[in-house]
C-alpha cells in the first residue's frame, strides 16, 4: 500500500496585520484590540500543525487544532463579532503559513485544492486528516494544496463551485456607456 511521507514543519509564522485586517473585514483597530489578537495569536500559535506530504511533489496540509475551533464556537453565541475576529485570526494564521511556505499564494490569492485520490486520502488520515470527495478536510480551520506550488485555478478541485471564478465580471459597472 504506497504512502506519502508525512512531514511535520514549524516555521516561524509572522503576524500580518493588513492580511488579519482584510479577513476580519475592519478598516481600523485600537491598540488594545491588535495587543488582544496578538496575545491569541502568541496563545494558539503551537496549535497549528502544518504538514508536507510527498518528496518532490506533494501536498501541503495546514490545520488547526479542535480546541481551538471549540474556543471559538464558545465565544459565538456571546459575542459574534469577537467570535468573527477570533475566526479572521485563525485564517490569517492559516494564510501566513501558506504564503510563507509558498509565496506564489500571495501573488495568485488562491491555495488550489487538489482533486481527493486512494494515496492522498490513506496519506492524511496517519495524521489524523480527512479528505472528502468534496475538497473538503475533517477541521473547520484548514487547508490542503499542491506542494510544490501548482498554478491556481486551472488545477483547483474547487474550481466549478469557486466564488471567485463564478461571479459575474463587473467591468464597466460604475463607467456606464456615454
Amino acid at each position: 500500500m504506497k504512502l506519502l511521507e508525512a512531514r511535520k514543519i514549524d516555521p516561524q509564522i509572522s503576524f500580518d496585520l493588513p492580511t488579519y485586517m482584510a479577513l476580519a473585514q475592519t478598516g481600523d483597530l485600537d491598540g488594545p484590540e491588535v495587543a488582544e489578537m496578538l496575545g491569541y495569536w502568541e496563545q494558539w500559535s503551537p496549535a497549528l500543525s502544518i504538514y508536507i506530504f510527498g518528496r518532490k511533489k506533494g501536498y501541503l496540509a495546514v490545520f488547526m487544532d479542535r480546541s481551538v475551533e471549540e474556543k471559538i464556537d464558545e465565544i459565538w453565541p456571546d459575542s459574534p463579532s469577537k467570535g468573527f475576529k477570533l475566526q479572521a485570526l485563525v485564517q490569517t494564521m492559516i494564510t501566513c503559513a501558506l504564503q510563507e511556505l509558498i509565496p506564489s499564494i500571495g501573488r495568485d490569492q488562491c491555495a488550489p485544492v487538489p482533486k481527493p485520490n486512494k494515496i492522498m486520502k490513506r496519506s492524511l488520515s496517519r495524521v489524523g486528516l480527512e479528505f472528502s470527495n468534496q475538497g473538503t478536510l475533517n477541521y473547520k480551520y484548514s487547508t490542503l494544496t499542491f506542494y510544490p506550488y501548482k498554478n491556481g485555478c486551472q488545477v483547483c478541485y474547487l474550481a466549478p463551485t469557486c466564488p471567485k471564478l463564478n461571479l459575474p465580471r463587473m467591468e464597466g459597472l460604475f463607467n456606464p456607456p456615454s
